[in-house]
């Protein structure tokens, strides 16, 4: 697959309605690597009000996302589908962006292997996810 038609199906990830919804911006993907904020709404929240945790459920599609990205990202691959996705939540998100970091750690013939961190604005560690997906 072509370089420029790589970065199309990257940014359809982002254009994907429920990416959309949940405001997903790929801030870069290359080389099994990349980077995916989510911007901060009220609508993204657990109960409780303005002052509630983001729900776990919009941090583990963010790790999911960003992992796509990188694993997109790879000149080798064609097609993916997830596999596995274990999310390890380490802190609340309160009133924040969150920032995906994902890597590739591993790729045979059909499987990839990919680790992701999520942030919030201060850089402290939100969650942690192991993801696998079969790729072609």
């Amino acid at each position: 697959m072509a370089k420029q038609d790589r970065r199309g199906v990257i940014r359809l990830l982002e254009q994907a309605p429920f990416s959309a919804m949940l405001g997903l911006k790929i801030e870069s993907a290359t080389n099994g690597a990349a980077l995916v904020r989510m911007p901060f709404d009220l609508r993204l929240l657990n109960e409780g009000g303005p002052a509630a945790p983001i729900h776990g459920g919009a941090i583990a599609a963010l790790a999911d996302v960003a992992a796509c990205a990188a694993v997109w990202s790879l000149d080798a691959t064609t097609r993916t589908a997830t596999i596995s996705l274990t999310v390890n939540y380490t802190g609340f998100a309160v009133k924040s962006d969150l920032i995906a970091r994902a890597r590739v750690k591993r790729t045979g013939k059909r499987i990839a292997s990919l680790g992701v961190e999520v942030v919030d604005a201060s850089d402290a560690l939100i969650a942690d996810a192991l993801v696998t997906y079969k790729i072609a």
